[in-house]
């Protein structure tokens, strides 16, 4: 039976939360607070508090970065809580009502990835600002053509809050006075309406996170840019059209599919500039990274390992989707892919489309305006596919789709170990308890002996709890199982800052300047290799490092 608000209705649909919304953009919003407003408190309290717990964990002692990053934070938050012709602000402040919180505070989370974008970016400008480049939202887009050429886009949404976003995925259908009616794939108590969503006209949308030089605090957030195209646009270039009165606050790309006539392209963008990409060869691709040129030098990427998944991923994806036999339940297979190509298997954590922090996966057929949205916990790619009929839905109707199945399932060995290392990466982030952490890792390389990001994940909590030697054996261990060689890099540096710490500098120094020579690994590494050559790795340094689960790797 569905509950009831005004002009707005919530019903369960397997395990999906389903609303639908009508009126203004307040009334909406207003609607959608109220509905769900004892079922979300958790996430929102965790999205608010995670700027601020990576900052602790980096520099407990540096009072002066979390100053900074409080200061902008809030500015940005200020600015766009403020602005008074914005369809997001006025449902923003509708939900803020119906949830019982402040405007600033729900705005506090719709902006993170914005915050974190420009946070990353001035940390690399202003050394008296210490803070990695924390991976942005963002995941894996696909699109194919049928045999008969119609599109099937394919979505991935990674982000940080596995156990909080994935805890209620959302489909919520927004039936406005004004505008055109849209519906949007989040999860329930935030008013992501473009994040993934598809519009009256076909137009399906999803925005990926890029790292990036060119950031303004002052420009226009994400989440407003997305949500004023699901509200106008009506075809592709109407799309590109409205994003170019746009200044974003970052890099972004805004990946766009259907309308009418049907076409796709991705829109890739920064403060300072706008790419096309249209689709070509019947298949388009859209990761975390930056294709174009120069959009591409000034790119931020959070570490070495993110650069191989992005590219690994991107080739995957298109080889994947270039088939000329794409259906949406291929396109459900290929959003749950775990097959690492670099390493010629299936992985546990690798680099693979399916990942540990997909919070949340669809599939849009296209013109149909049917699609598909996973109803499983992260990596949500894994699991069954809810179907909707759009227009049914607009006209208040029952959608007739069946069901999609996801990905072929992995052994049973890697989904025991993929499950135990997402517990690792929870207990990291709500805890920090290392010890826990720690047993759980070895936990994960019990279930599956041959995933290397396990021993080396070990190794670096083993150095953070003062164990060098042990974490000597884990890294030694994760490089014999190491099969990609760009990879074997990441793990060479670590094995190199323990005995740094172990005070066999000259063993380290060994294995710097081999990496520093080498031309086949990342810059980024190469030079973290020469910096490291100059001074060797300490435990101040060690106190800067944040463990990445998701790409088996270290923040800092």
């Amino acid at each position: 039976m569905a509950e009831r608000f005004g002009k707005g209705t919530v019903d369960r649909v397997g395990g999906i939360w389903v609303l639908h919304l009508a009126g203004t953009s307040f009334e909406r919003g207003l609607q959608h607070g109220t509905l769900m407003r004892y079922r979300v408190r958790d996430t929102i309290d965790f999205y608010r508090s995670l700027p601020d717990s990576f900052l602790s964990r980096v520099s407990p002692k540096n009072t002066g970065s979390l100053k900074t990053l409080n200061r902008l934070k809030r500015a940005m938050v200020r600015q766009f809580a403020g602005s008074g012709d914005s369809d997001a602000v006025d449902e923003l402040r509708g939900l803020a009502v119906g949830l019982g919180l402040q405007v600033e505070d729900l705005a506090e989370v719709l902006l993170l990835p914005d915050v974190l974008g420009c946070a990353g970016s001035l940390s690399r400008k202003r050394r008296r600002f210490s803070l990695p480049v924390l991976s942005g939202m963002g995941g894996t887009s696909a699109i194919g053509e049928t045999s008969n050429g119609e599109l099937v886009f394919g979505r991935n949404l990674n982000f940080w809050g596995a156990g909080y976003w994935d805890l209620n995925p959302s489909v919520i259908f927004h039936h406005p006075d004004h505008g055109k009616a849209f519906c949007s794939v989040t999860t329930a108590g935030l008013p992501t309406g473009g994040i993934t969503s598809i519009n009256e006209d076909g137009l399906a949308l999803a925005v990926h996170q890029c790292g990036s030089l060119d950031a303004d605090p002052r420009g226009t957030p994400l989440i407003d840019i997305a949500h004023t195209i699901a509200r106008a646009a009506a075809t592709v270039e109407e799309a590109i059209g409205i994003a170019s009165q746009f200044k974003a606050t970052g890099g972004c790309c805004v990946v766009l599919a259907g309308g009418s006539p049907s076409k796709a392209a991705v829109l890739e963008m920064s403060a300072a500039r706008q790419v096309t990409r249209w689709l070509a060869d019947k298949t388009l691709v859209a990761t975390n990274s930056f294709l174009d040129g120069e959009l591409s030098s000034r790119g931020l990427h959070p570490n070495c390992s993110s650069v191989i998944a992005d590219k690994a991923i991107t080739q995957r994806a298109a080889v994947l989707a270039s088939t000329g036999r794409v259906t949406p339940s291929r396109m459900a297979g290929i959003v749950g892919d775990h097959y690492d190509a670099l390493a010629g298997r299936d992985r546990s954590s690798g680099f693979s489309i399916s990942s540990i922090m997909n919070l949340s996966s669809a599939v849009f057929s296209l013109p149909q305006k049917r699609f598909w949205v996973s109803e499983s916990p992260a990596p949500a790619s894994r699991g069954g596919f809810v179907g909707f009929d759009l227009d049914s839905e607009l006209g208040r109707g029952r959608s007739n789709v069946g069901r999609l199945e996801g990905g072929r399932p992995p052994r049973i060995n890697i989904t025991r170990a993929q499950e135990r290392y997402l517990d690792a990466y929870k207990r990291y982030i709500d805890t920090g308890d290392l010890n826990l952490v720690l047993n759980m890792l070895g936990e994960c390389s019990s279930l599956d002996p041959q995933e290397p990001t396990f021993p080396l994940m070990e190794g670096v909590v083993r150095c953070m709890l003062g164990n060098l030697r042990g974490a000597l054996s884990a890294t030694d261990r994760a490089l014999e199982l190491e099969q990609v060689e760009s990879k074997k890099a990441v793990t060479l540096t670590w094995k190199a800052r323990i005995l740094d710490l172990m005070d066999h500098r000259e063993q380290s120094s060994k294995i710097y300047s081999e990496l520093a020579e080498n031309d086949a690994i990342p810059p980024a590494m190469i030079e973290a290799s020469r910096r490291c050559l100059r001074k060797p790795f300490t435990e101040k340094r060690l106190e800067d490092v944040v463990i990445d689960f998701a790409n088996g790797d270290t923040l800092e």
